[in-house]
């Protein structure tokens, strides 16, 4: 059943005829009469749209009524954006640097000849629209007042990539069963397939996640491997998909033969699960094809297939398939309750539970429905509320494929109307698609479907919200967030996928061009989905005239003919003149096609992941255009100065555009701008006329290596909220006047040069979030600055940096850091420091209690600063101090108790070291110090010492001698890594350490010999060698290349010990020598071990690095 939804397009055509641009324009071209009489037509509708959108879902000419209103509506809302757009451009203050040119050649008879068009078209539409209104009357509406969601008051519990099996109810069994069979080597089969078989949204994938996230079976499998199959179950993609996740990277060959034998090649002899989630294909041919690829791994390797088809599971399955229940009434309840009753929902009283109940009987024991329904009941706080969701009447529609339908239908129409619009659209993405949360946004942006209730508010932020209110309504599932606490991406069920496309009807449709499918007249809103020659897949839209979103979906499989698709796009665009929306990112062209810039209405355009090198200068005609996106379009090196025509423009994404080098001058004219994303390009300053954007909110120049200056009058900039320059190290100083941006949140970056631009009290009236790195403190002549840059009150700072630059203290002729003694050399850079006015400085650097993350590098001073301490700084987790090249003493850092990472690099005045052992939570312990030479009992202080420690790096300790084992219970009882390099007068190690799994020693040290003799790492999985010395021309450096022959343990090769390169240590060699086969090439020649009786049993790979080459040598 398509729904129809017009109270939200409605609502959008409302707030166009109250525009007071659009009632002038109306006044002076004569049409204000009928854009009155339009607006009291909808009007008198709008009074009984709420009656008439409940009542649809039974009654079905009533349902035909609405769709004709919203067809009419539709047009309504193409002639008043077509007067709008007509209206901006005569006023004055909407002209860029060439539309006074534009206007200049229009003439007077034009705009007659648009007078009397505008005039016809809006005179039609009224009539039509008069005549939709007169027939209400016969379906006895009434007036009803849309019902108030407060959707402030949603709180969803958050999720990760990772399942959370406290959110999960009933699948124990389920889980025990499956695992039993996956750890199961008694079933005698090569390669054993089991299917979970199941309705959607009954929790196949949950159960799968249970499976493989489980201790056992990731201890019993050398490989895991996930992936999602959906309804394309192309061999080539899932062979790579497969290759890229056992490699760790990204697979680039395309011919099937050349993937087959690397798929073979990575597992070997392995045994490894490969879940295939969500699989529909019934063809078993492909099934085979796929099952032979996986021939030749260990015995006992295992595959989980999902699937809602028996079929599948009878082809592809070798034992009777797992045939998933609905949950227990029981655990729907608990499912149900954890939604309904959860942090900021409803009160859980007895007749409430009593209630849910009743209404968690209707979910057929399908714990998305409980879910959904549950989520919708932390809306409802009365018991009548309840009541009336317990007797709708939409439980006794009929339905298809399922009966979880109807729950899901019940959570959509309970939603506002300009959600349910929101929920809709989504289904033009294919089913199963990963969707870009902030692209989503700027699409229904683009569409009208956002608005701001005051005019102030980012519209961004809107749309993000709606995004939050899907999600907490369980109509979206989400993944990771970014650093500002935006879910980065959504997906939807593919039962709330059914249900979108279901509401929607033939509005929206996921073409694809591969099925020869088409566009309808009718519909509005479409993806295009290639999978082979470009040129056909635009096929489907040959009638596609009335679309205002079209969504270009490419595949691995599109392929493109040179020279004919510029002609075809320019064709296509040029009769789909109401488009709003145009996706095209990574559509094969090089060029715009130029009938994009007569595209009136659109707003949101993105072409970005595209080969174009420039934008054609007519792109200033898109005086709606809301949205451009660039990004990753690395041929792209400059925008035209027609930009500056965007008078509309809120959004220009130019992420990731390596070639490009400067912005126009005319970017200063794009007065509406309030994102503009720079990050990653190589430009090297911005134009002046940058700071004439007073609603510039977002400006990202992040990992922008090469620009070294910003505008100097960015004070003017008072929306300006985010400013990130993280990694801009080549950025001389800041812009003065910064500190006026009383709105700005996000600093990464803050350099001093000691000159007239900004001072470092200027940070004292920022309420600054995040991260702050200063930089150039060498730089700063005086400690009242840091007093006045009120660190201390910047509660929501959760990491700090302090850097002073060592080179500033450096005369000529002094040596450099090349000397033989680090330590000494290190300490002759400062020479000229005042350290008691870096103590001072830092000193009065002092950070807020909350602050987590703290890195201190090239500090002068000799003491740490007073505030270094627990009662200061509670909740510090990590902390560096780099190259602090005269501070002697660290005693302060055994009192941080919530340290979890300690790095103390390169501080060669520091010759002991405190009761680091004691620090309950260190989890990660880097030490470079050259001075040190014993870590004793002081360091450990006690003997429970370092009960959290996991990892722990030596490195370039010239002088550590000493390191004894601590008295009493295990050694480093949870230490998995253990890094050891430079550190050559250590000659033993403190004892064993079985829990390693990972190790970094040198090559040649004394040390690694001694330590594999004495057995000190039983259980060590992986080994890296550093520092490599190839006394044999014949072995030089390491190459990591994938050329060359393979050299295997075959009878050329064995018992002949002098095949091994001299930087292999020959206990090393024994102890691989019965291994099956490893493989490591050098520059002149490739080397293969000999045979021996010793093994290195359960090491997976040994990494050896000499000179500048890095080889591994995978052990299988």
């Amino acid at each position: 059943m398509a729904e129809v939804v017009a109270s939200s397009l409605l609502r959008l055509v409302f707030d166009k005829l109250g525009n007071k641009i659009l009632k002038e324009f109306g006044l002076s071209m004569g049409v204000d009469k009928e854009l009155k009489k339009l607006e009291s037509t909808l009007s008198t509708i709008h009074d009984v749209l709420e009656d008439a959108e409940a009542r649809q879902v039974k009654e079905k000419a009533l349902r035909g009524w609405l769709r004709k209103l919203k067809d009419v509506a539709y047009d309504v809302d193409d002639v008043l954006d077509e007067a709008a757009a007509k209206a901006a451009k005569r006023r004055p203050e909407n002209k860029g640097p060439m539309t006074e040119k534009v206007r200049q050649l229009s003439s007077i008879p034009n705009s007659f000849l648009f007078q009397s068009k505008i005039a016809r078209k809006i005179k039609k539409i009224r009539e039509r629209l008069e005549e939709i209104a007169g027939e209400r009357t016969k379906f006895h509406l009434q007036e009803r007042v849309a019902e108030n969601i407060r959707t402030e008051t949603a709180v969803r519990e958050e999720t990760g990539s990772l399942i959370d099996e406290s959110q999960v109810y009933g699948r124990e069994e389920d889980k025990e069963k499956i695992t039993d069979f996956l750890i199961d080597m008694s079933d005698g089969s090569d390669l054993g397939v089991i299917a979970i078989v199941g309705l959607g949204g009954l929790g196949k994938t949950t159960v799968a996640q249970l499976v493989y996230n489980d201790q056992r079976v990731r201890e019993h499998f050398e490989q895991m491997i996930w992936v999602c199959v959906s309804d394309d179950f192309d061999i080539k993609r899932l062979t790579r998909s497969i290759i890229e996740t056992v490699s760790g990277s990204e697979f680039s060959l395309t011919e099937m033969d050349l993937m087959q034998h690397k798929l073979r090649k990575l597992i070997e002899d392995k045994r490894f699960l490969l879940v295939l989630d969500d699989v529909w294909s019934e063809n078993y041919e492909k099934w085979d094809r796929v099952r032979t690829l996986l021939i030749g791994s260990a015995r006992g390797s295992k595959v989980i297939v999902t699937t809602r088809s028996e079929r599948v599971a009878s082809i592809m399955g070798t034992v009777a398939p797992h045939f998933l229940s609905g949950l227990s009434e029981g655990d729907c309840c608990l499912l149900f309750e954890k939604r309904a009753f959860g942090l900021g929902g409803s009160e859980k009283t007895p007749n409430l539970v009593a209630i849910g109940k009743e209404i968690v009987k209707k979910c057929g024991g399908v714990p998305l429905a409980a879910k959904a329904l549950g989520s919708l009941m932390r809306f409802r706080r009365g018991e009548s509320q309840w009541l009336a969701i317990k007797e709708s009447e939409i439980w006794n529609l009929p339905n298809d494929e399922n009966e979880i339908l109807p729950a899901l239908m019940l959570s959509y129409n309970h939603l506002p109307s300009h959600l349910k619009q929101c929920f809709a659209y989504c289904s033009i993405f294919p089913r199963g698609e990963e969707i870009r949360s902030r692209e989503l946004v700027q699409l229904w942006i683009a569409e009208g479907f956002v608005q701001s209730s005051n005019g102030s508010t980012y519209l961004e932020d809107v749309g993000l919200q709606c995004v939050d209110e899907l999600l907490s309504r369980s109509l979206f599932q989400s993944g990771q967030k970014d650093t500002d606490g935006v879910v980065r991406q959504v997906k939807m069920h593919d039962l709330l996928h059914d249900l979108a496309r279901s509401v929607a009807g033939d509005e929206c449709s996921v073409a694809d061009a591969g099925n020869k499918s088409v566009i309808s007249q009718s519909c509005r809103y479409s993806s295009l989905v290639c999978r082979g020659p470009i040129n056909s897949a635009w096929e489907p839209l040959k009638d596609a005239e009335r679309l205002r979103t079209l969504y270009f979906v490419a595949s691995r499989g599109m392929t493109k003919e040179e020279d004919k698709e510029d002609d075809v796009l320019q064709a296509i665009f040029s009769k789909m003149k109401l488009l709003r929306a145009l996706h095209l990112s990574q559509c094969p062209m090089k060029a715009m096609p130029v009938s994009v810039t007569k595209l009136e209405h659109l707003r949101y355009l993105n072409l970005s992941q595209t080969d174009i090198e420039t934008l054609p200068p007519c792109i200033g005609a898109l005086q709606n255009l809301q949205i451009l996106d660039l990004s990753c379009c690395k041929q792209l090196r400059a925008l035209p100065e027609t930009v500056g025509d965007l008078q509309n423009l809120l959004c220009l994404n130019l992420h990731y555009c390596l070639s490009f080098l400067s912005l126009p001058n005319s970017i200063g004219y794009v007065r509406n701008l309030q994102n503009l994303d720079l990050s990653f390009s190589q430009i090297r300053t911005l134009p002046e006329s940058l700071s004439s954007l007073l609603n510039l909110q977002s400006l990202s120049l992040r990992y922008c290596y090469f620009l070294h200056r910003l505008p100097g009058n960015m004070k003017n900039m008072r929306s300006l909220i985010h400013l990130d320059i993280y990694h801009c190290f080549e950025l001389a100083c800041m812009p003065p006047g910064i500190g006026q941006l009383s709105q700005l949140r996000t600093l990464p970056m803050f350099v001093l040069d000691g000159k007239n631009s900004c001072r470092l009290s200027e940070l004292g009236r920022l309420k600054l979030v995040g991260e702050l790195d200063i930089r150039g403190l060498e730089n700063a002549s005086e400690a009242i600055e840091a007093r006045k840059a009120n660190l201390n009150e910047k509660q929501s700072l959760h990491s700090l940096s302090f850097s002073w630059d060592l080179n500033a203290y450096v005369k000529p002729g002094q040596p450099s850091d090349e000397t033989e003694n680090e330590g000494e050399s290190m300490k002759l850079f400062v020479w000229d420091a005042d350290a008691d006015l870096a103590e001072d400085m830092l000193g009065d650097l002092q950070p807020h209690e909350n602050l987590k993350v703290l890195e201190i590098e090239g500090y002068v001073g000799k003491t740490l600063p007073w505030w270094l301490m627990e009662s200061s700084l509670p909740y510090l987790a990590e902390l560096s101090l780099t190259s602090c090249v005269i501070c002697e003493h660290l005693s302060a850092l055994e009192q941080l108790h919530s340290l979890r990472v300690l790095k103390l690099i390169r501080l060669p005045a520091v010759k002991c070291l405190p009761a680091l052992g004691q620090l309950p939570d260190l989890k990660v312990l880097q030490l470079m110090l050259p001075a040190v030479r014993c870590l004793g009992s002081e360091f450990y202080g006690g003997e429970a010492a370092f009960p959290a420690l996991e990892e722990l790096a030596l490195e370039i300790m010239s002088d550590l001698e000493e390191w004894p084992a601590v008295g009493g219970g295990e050694f480093l009882p949870r230490l998995s890594k253990l890094c050891i390099v430079e550190c050559p007068k250590l000659r033993a190690l403190p004892s064993a350490f079985p829990s390693v799994r990972e190790l970094e020693m040198d090559v040649d040290d004394e040390l690694l010999l001694s330590s594999f003799q004495s057995g000190a790492f039983p259980n060590l999985k992986h080994l890296e060698l550093q520092n490599c010395v190839d006394d044999d021309e014949n072995h030089g450096d390491v190459d990591n290349n994938d050329g060359g022959d393979d050299h295997n343990s075959d009878d050329d090769h064995n018992n002949d010990d002098n095949n091994y390169p001299p930087f292999i240590p020959k206990v090393l060699a024994d102890r691989m020598s019965s291994l099956k086969s490893w493989s490591m090439r050098t520059k002149s020649k490739p080397v293969a071990p000999g045979s021996s009786t010793m093994s290195m049993s359960g090491m997976a790979m040994v990494k050896v690095t000499a000179g500048e080459g890095t080889g591994f040598i995978p052990l299988f």
